[in-house]
């Protein structure tokens, strides 16, 4: 489509604030639009009878302008007409890529010719994804694909979706108000994953389930990108891309550069298995003074009894 783009584009001088445009896909009311910087945007038209109004966003590589007048070159004939505006303020392609990606899954969930009140809740996580291509990673990449790949397994994947907490602050990987997991990958040929105390040991009254993964990297393998994939066939557009707004929010500024590692999926389905975490061998939390804090220790689960569940079902 960028290319198409670029292709028309090519011998039209436009005025600055103009923008050539194509249908954005199938869509009578949107379009992908380019400068004559060759930035890309696109172009929502949305009902706004009441006159709302609301503020306009910038941030390092996308802009959102709300309800704006705009002019547009739609095959050679120039015309003004009101959109909300996404524009990428990056020239990179692969960049350009992720924002043709992430507009697709908008345009899905707000349909043509939507109420503009709908529109500006939709690009809240579109602000987010972007906000968050200019932070660090919080997260290995072992980690997240062990989390993933346990999201991958679930016969109600946007459930295990909505449950995924990855907030620093948060103690434990999934919480669907029902369970509560952590999960912990290893490459280890030992069954042993690092805690902290108050995951397994704390002064709450709650049942932890701990999942354990033992995998190991291989060219054939596969990869976040992959397991991305294979939960993305059966979601809605709408959990798509809180889904991309959680794995941008851990990966940060390396999610468009990132050398993706593979992993082995017999071996991670082979030696899964869930502990509760009572089962742990754990230090005892009244061992340390309420003043003693971020208490990290390596347990070995090998001689831990595990529980017979349906990891499909794991997470409800």
């Amino acid at each position: 489509m960028i290319n198409k783009l670029e292709s028309i584009k090519k011998g039209l001088i436009l005025e600055d604030n103009v923008y050539c445009v194509i249908p954005f896909d199938d869509y009578n009311s949107h379009y992908l639009g380019i400068n004559n910087d060759y930035q890309i945007a696109l172009l929502i038209k949305s009902i706004n009878i009441d006159k709302k109004r609301y503020v306009n966003f910038k941030g390092r590589n996308l802009k959102i302008l709300f309800d704006r007048e705009s002019a547009i070159n739609n095959q050679g004939v120039n015309e003004n007409d009101r959109f909300t505006i996404l524009h990428l303020m990056s020239d990179k392609r692969n960049i350009q890529n992720y924002f043709l990606d992430i507009c697709e899954l908008l345009l899905k969930n707000i349909g043509d010719y939507p109420k503009i009140e709908n529109v500006h809740k939709e690009l809240e996580n579109v602000k987010e994804i972007f906000l968050n291509l200019n932070k660090n990673k919080l997260k290995q990449e072992l980690g997240l694909w062990g989390e993933l790949f346990l999201i991958s397994l679930q016969n109600n994947k946007e459930k295990a979706i909505s449950s995924w907490h990855l907030n620093s602050k948060d103690r434990l990987d999934f919480n669907s108000g029902k369970i509560k997991v952590e999960v912990k990958t290893t490459l280890s040929n030992e069954r042993k994953h690092i805690f902290k105390l108050n995951q397994l040991r704390n002064h709450y009254k709650e049942n932890v389930l701990v999942c354990s993964i033992m995998t190991a990297e291989i060219e054939n393998g596969i990869s976040i990108i992959n397991l991305i994939d294979v939960i993305s066939k059966n979601i809605k557009p709408v959990v798509k891309l809180k889904l991309l707004n959680k794995i941008s929010s851990v990966l940060g500024n390396e999610l468009l550069t990132m050398n993706f590692r593979c992993f082995d999926k017999r071996s991670a389905l082979e030696s899964i298995l869930i502990y509760d975490s009572k089962e742990i061998p754990a230090i005892d939390q009244d061992c340390f003074s309420d003043q003693i804090s971020n208490i990290v220790f390596t347990s070995n689960l090998t001689k831990s009894l595990s529980k017979n569940v349906d990891i499909k079902k794991l997470i409800f």
